[in-house]
């Protein structure tokens, strides 16, 4: 029964989406690509297959949130923003020639179009107290004054 229905839906959507293509140049295209969809719906039905696009299943929790998706995103998001600004201050500072062996970068998201940088850190090896000062000054000066800069040299 489950296969008959599942044929019945995809020949009914497949009409219905052939008789809303336009008549231009690309019609032969979309037509191709509907008959495929309904090949590949046939194919699933008589296979019994699931067909698993990619798609990721997140937990809604208890009040129905998409906290898992969420979090994956905040956390790929600060990933790119870090290394990103990571690499822009490297290239500034290799500039003035400043070469320093570690940038962090402190990003906070706390909404949907709330992204800050909020702290850069700078890494020094031992005895490169003068580049690190020369460091924190240029930076202080390019970045936002909310941007904390603080610099560190390695004892």
């Amino acid at each position: 029964m489950k296969f008959l229905s599942t044929v019945c839906i995809a020949a009914i959507c497949t009409a219905l989406f052939r008789m809303l293509v336009p008549e231009n140049k690309y019609a032969k295209q979309i037509s191709l690509l509907i008959a495929a969809v309904f090949l590949l719906t046939g194919i699933t039905a008589v296979t019994g297959a699931d067909v698993d696009l990619g798609t990721q299943n997140y937990d809604l929790g208890e009040n129905g949130n998409y906290s898992g998706m969420t979090a994956n995103v905040n956390e790929n998001l600060q990933r790119k923003i870090c290394s990103d600004m990571s690499d822009k201050l490297y290239k500034l500072l290799g500039e003035h020639e400043i070469y320093p062996e570690e940038i962090h970068v402190i990003v906070n998201i706390s909404g949907l179009y709330s992204i800050n940088i909020t702290q850069v850190k700078l890494v020094f090896g031992e005895g490169e107290h003068a580049a690190a000062a020369a460091a924190a000054e240029l930076l202080s000066r390019e970045l936002s004054e909310d941007i904390k800069v603080t610099a560190e040299v390695k004892e």
